[in-house]
């Protein structure tokens, strides 16, 4: 009987090790056999958990009380800045935006920069489950315990095909034992953009308009007349109006409201942790319900989110729980998305009447939409007569597992799983309709107007669609953890299958992986890890679809050697050191690239590889950690990896007269790229007494890439740069440089342009034009002397300042965020000047004239022109320094007294002012564009002005 046992204790270790999975799946001690003081951190890996002396691997961890001092909704927005080695940047602040994409949301992130041109967006795992979607971007920070970003193969390889580009692990609370406490929260917030976009009056519109029109050599009044000059200066007749658009539609500060209540306790048999809260989110937007309107336009969003962690200990060996989250976010809209509606702000002069045709017995067709002849949809139509479009999301998240002790066939053992549960739908409700759109004549003695194309104003019309996107988790894990004197093992491993069903216009995902770690521990002073992870990809032919992601790793506690006893100022000294290798099969959303690309017609396209295989990431990792004087910790971290297999196109190395067209060949694994950087980390923090304690910090990332090989065919010899992709940065810019050897940079008399003897292959340049620099020699200006300017959109260098105080319930905290060597290629509207009938900003009040040039005056751009000139171009005058440095958060709060706050039977009462975006420090040329946005056609972002107070009962 005891031989039996015996056999069962080997073949239950051995499944540990090689049938994978995690101890955070439904535990909440750490599943390291590593013993460690109480206070010692305890570090989220996603699939499992270890003490932070234990890791081995390069993690930057926060919690969630440090989220929650950024009053943003969208959860990942309050990422910025508070993690080394991830970048964040806001492609569109939208106030609360959310969806099934990380486009959707608003913004781009990335972890320790490329290291493939392909799929390059972190995995997200949330309570240990993989989140394909963006379901957590609704989370409330009152919800999570801690959010950790993972960024070596140490901590990746783990993940298999799904870890090449990082991970971020969220970690939502969880009960505890004890007495019940309720905490109800409540927040006001008033925000507005950080950039309010120019709007040039009327007067000053039509000078640009007819300074325009001369460079052109139409005129000096070939667009208004002087008459009509006159007028739009004088102001103060509606014959001639003075209109500012952004005024009229656009609220300078809306409010955010958001309210929860959260209940959290428990004994030794049950613990649970409760969760709801509301937000309501005023429209950016300004509405008129019209009289005899059969709706109010007026937009709205509203959230509610829902979450219960319940941990069960059933007998002294099982335990359970179920994690039970939702969000429901019911969102309206006019006809058109509110992105749309902010764009087309741009696109109304301030000298065309409106917005309504003026009623009144001697008028025709009263109180119709105005426009103008280049803009189909006025704004005006848009807000308050297209009807509105009512979305509906409901995104659920389920979990229920098991864990049992097996410790009475050998102690330390454990296995356990786990089925997850999530889903994502959108109800859309249409109902819509149209308006007629009337223009003023050129008559400017009257208001004389005529109609614009075939447009009726038509009844509402209802219409309906879902979609629905869910996905299906299976788990199941063991784990062996014990200490055997100076020894310790801690050992686990999963089994994982994933079922996605996209949208149904899309094919399912399925994914298939395991996983195994083993660490060993000395003397809680020497650990060595070992990882490997195998997963399989539908995206590759079944002789290449699995791939092994082996790592190796260790750390040695220095401080905790003899030799290291008398350095009293030394209190702790880490070496870290990884090396191991992780998998990408994203393509930027292509799939089945093994296969033929055949229509149901028998069209062909792109032609299939059967012996692509995954993208493999070779990543080493070095680092340092340091503790002086018990008040100072230092982190320093050195990061390479490299890819030999990166999927490319085949185009660029075959003849073009064999029989498949180019953009058909098929893919292969022919590119090389390689990503270096470092990240140091610093923090002082000191007790000074009782009373009072502050500390001070920061980080700084730096990280570069370079694209190898990816099969380019070089230009000819007379290309002044033959190569455009390899020996470069992954999205490197490129552009005409311009030749600043006259001072300025522009042609700026007669005899200059004809003495260039240049060519321009874009057109024909003017006075007060660009000169660009004849690279090749040839005369003629065009692709052979595009020249790479600049950096790419994702920084170089990334870092973050902190400090703050505490005195008594006082509290006080700064957060600084910042970005350098980044560039980013203005254009559209607010930079090119003759887009629609003129829109214009700061760059443009000092354009090059030929009497401004003459009298020394200051010259900021070149010379207008109504239409595109050879000036609207990718060059070094329009890529701009997209460098920033902001007062990200500041937050000052105050905690009452325990003897004030029990007179209303409450154990804590705290309330707090905060703010986020609250300065912005920048070099870009336009003062009205954000450098994270790039553009003024978009959403800047948001300052947000916030009071706050907490409850807990």
């Amino acid at each position: 009987m005891n031989n039996i046992k015996n056999k069962i204790s080997v073949w239950a270790v051995f499944a540990c090790l090689m049938v994978p999975s995690t101890a955070s799946w439904g535990q909440e001690a750490a599943s390291s056999a590593v013993r460690t003081p109480d206070k010692e951190e305890v570090i989220d890996l996603g699939y499992l958990t270890l003490p932070k002396r234990a890791v081995t691997g390069a993690v930057s961890s926060v919690s969630g009380t440090e989220l929650r001092k950024s009053p943003d909704a969208s959860l990942p927005k309050t990422f910025a800045g508070r993690f080394s080695g991830l970048t964040t940047r806001e492609t569109d602040a939208e106030l609360s935006r959310g969806g099934f994409s990380t486009e959707t949301m608003g913004m781009s992130w990335w972890i320790r920069g490329l290291s493939t041109v392909n799929g390059t967006t972190p995995m997200v795992i949330l309570d240990g489950v993989l989140c394909p979607n963006t379901n957590y971007v609704y989370l409330s920070p009152d919800e999570i315990e801690s959010v950790t970003v993972l960024k070596d193969a140490a901590v990746l390889s783990l993940y298999g095909i799904q870890g090449a580009n990082g991970v971020i692990s969220i970690k939502t609370k969880r009960g505890r034992v004890g007495k019940t406490d309720v905490t109800v929260t409540f927040d006001q917030s008033l925000q507005q953009m950080t950039r309010r976009p120019l709007f040039v009056n009327s007067g000053e519109y039509v000078d640009l308009r007819n300074q325009a029109g001369c460079n052109d050599g139409l005129g000096k009044y070939s667009q208004f007349s002087p008459s009509d000059v006159e007028q739009f200066h004088a102001g103060g007749n509606e014959l001639y109006p003075n209109n500012n658009w952004y005024d009229m539609f656009v609220r300078p500060l809306t409010f955010m409201s958001r309210a929860g209540v959260t209940v959290r306790g428990g004994s030794e048999k049950v613990q649970y942790f409760s969760n709801v809260n509301y937000m309501h989110q005023q429209s950016p937007f300004k509405t008129t319900e019209e009289p005899g309107s059969q709706y109010n336009p007026e937009p709205k969003n509203d959230w509610f989110n829902f979450r219960s962690n319940v941990d069960v200990k059933f007998t002294s060996y099982l335990k359970g729980f179920l994690r039970l989250a939702g969000n429901v976010k019911n969102e309206k809209t006019t006809g058109y998305s509110n992105a749309a509606v902010y764009d087309h702000l741009f696109t109304l002069p301030p000298t065309m009447y409106g917005p309504l045709t003026p009623s009144g017995d001697e008028y025709e067709n009263g109180g119709q939409v105005i426009t103008h002849d280049d803009e189909g949809t006025p704004v005006y139509g848009m807000l308050n007569r297209s009807g509105y479009i009512q979305n509906l999301y409901v995104n659920i998240t389920a979990q229920a597992g098991l864990n049992m002790d097996l410790g009475f066939l050998t102690k330390g053992l454990s296995i356990g799983g786990l089925m997850a549960y999530q889903t994502s739908t959108l109800n859309q409700t249409l109902t819509t309709q149209d308006f007629e759109r009337y223009i003023r004549t050129k008559d400017m003695s009257g208001l004389y107007f005529t109609k614009k194309g075939s447009s009726l104003n038509s009844p509402l019309k209802y219409s309906k669609s879902s979609t629905m996107d869910y996905n299906l988790n299976l788990y199941a894990h063991a784990n062996y953890s014990r200490t055997f004197g100076d020894h310790s093992i801690d050992a686990m491993g999963y089994i994982f299958y994933q079922k996605q069903e996209l949208q149904k216009s899309n094919l399912p995902y399925k994914r298939e992986s395991m996983g195994a770690t083993a660490t060993y521990g000395y003397k809680n002073r020497y650990f060595i890890k070992a990882d490997v992870g195998y997963s399989g990809s539908e995206q590759f032919h079944p002789d290449k679809r699995y791939v092994a992601t082996p790592a190796i790793s260790g750390a040695w506690i220095v401080s905790d050697e003899a030799f290291m006893k008398d350095i009293e100022w030394l209190n702790y000294l880490k070496l870290r050191a990884s090396y191991g290798i992780t998998v990408n099969d994203q393509f930027g959303g292509a799939r089945y690239l093994y296969l033929d690309d055949i229509d149901i017609n028998g069209n062909e396209g792109l032609k299939g590889n059967p012996s692509l295989s995954a993208e493999k990431m070779k990543k080493q990792n070095y680092g340092i950690e340091l503790g002086l004087f018990n008040e100072l910790s230092i982190s320093l971290d050195w990061y390479k990896s490299r890819c030999d297999n990166m999927l490319v196109s085949s185009s660029g190395t075959i003849p073009q007269y064999q029989g498949v067209p180019l953009n058909y060949y098929p893919k292969t694994n022919g590119g090389k790229m390689e990503n270096y950087g470092y990240e140091i980390e610093a923090m002082y923090e000191k007790r000074l007494n009782d009373d009072w304690s502050f500390h001070v910090g920061g980080s700084f990332s730096f990280n570069k890439n370079k694209v190898i090989s990816v099969n380019e065919s070089p230009y000819s010899s007379d290309y002044a740069y033959r190569l455009r992709t390899e020996g470069y940065t992954s999205g490197q810019v490129w552009g005409y440089l311009i030749d600043y050897s006259n001072g300025n940079g522009m042609f700026n008399f007669k005899e200059e342009l004809e003495a260039s003897g240049l060519t321009y292959a874009f057109g024909t340049p003017r006075l007060g034009d660009f000169i660009y620099q004849d690279l090749n020699g040839d005369k003629v200006i065009d692709e052979k002397d595009i020249a790479p300017i600049g950096y790419s959109r994702i920084p170089r260098q990334s870092y973050n300042l902190t400090a703050g105080f505490k005195y008594k319930g006082l509290e006080v905290s700064l957060l600084f965020q910042g970005v350098n060597k980044v560039s980013t290629v203005a254009s559209g509207i607010g930079v090119y000047e003759h887009a629609y009938q003129g829109v214009f900003n700061d760059i443009h009040q000092h354009a090059w004239t030929q009497e401004r040039w003459n009298n020394g005056e200051k010259i900021e751009y070149p010379a207008l022109s109504l239409n595109e000139s050879t000036n609207h171009v990718a060059n070094s005058f329009f890529v701009w320094n997209a460098s920033y440095l902001r007062l990200k958060n500041m937050e000052i709060a105050y905690t009452l007294p325990k003897h004030i706050s029990k007179k209303i039977c409450a154990e804590n009462i705290r309330f707090s002012l905060s703010g986020q975006n609250l300065l912005t420090f920048d070099k870009m040329r336009s003062k009205y564009i954000d450098p994270e946005i790039g553009t003024m056609g978009d959403f800047q972002p948001y300052r947000v002005y916030n009071i706050g107070v907490s409850l807990t009962f």
